[in-house]
């Protein structure tokens, strides 16, 4: 099924503000997506193409589309206990961060893009992570009482 004239657009804008020339624009879409032009893409190619676009610096989005998430995506659950486990580990809010901690360490800019197994290994990661960051602010208050 064919993604809307909105998410087509989002596309466009994505290629105007990267710079990008037509032929560039087509390769991209024929590497990322198999196909030669956005009317051509189904939901997943949009996912990809997005991933890419991110990838190339795209990030002003004033309202992102969500593309329907694929069944090997990572669930709302996941990505809720990541984002709660990167607040505890990090003491910050920030998605940013996150998809900077993300790409270091999984290649993969933002949650969005996780797939299930992934989601899976960076929760065993984050637990972690948080756990040895409670322990240490705790292990700080006790040395500071």
């Amino acid at each position: 099924m064919p993604i809307s004239k909105a998410k087509k657009g989002v596309i466009h804008v994505a290629k105007a503000q990267l710079h990008m020339a037509d032929e560039d624009y087509r390769a991209m879409l024929g590497r990322v997506a198999g196909v030669r032009s956005s009317t051509e893409l189904d939901e997943g190619g949009f996912v990809r193409v997005m991933a890419e676009l991110e990838r190339l610096g795209f990030r002003d989005v004033k309202r992102p589309i969500q593309a329907e998430r694929p069944e090997s995506m990572a669930t709302a659950t996941q990505i809720g206990r990541i984002r709660g486990l990167w607040k505890d580990f990090s003491t910050a809010d920030d998605d940013l961060a996150l998809g900077r901690w993300l790409e270091k360490r999984f290649h993969i800019s933002n949650v969005r893009f996780l797939d299930a197994r992934t989601g899976a290994k960076v929760i065993a990661v984050l637990e972690k992570f948080a756990t040895w960051a409670r322990n240490k602010r705790a292990e700080q208050k006790g040395d500071a009482a």
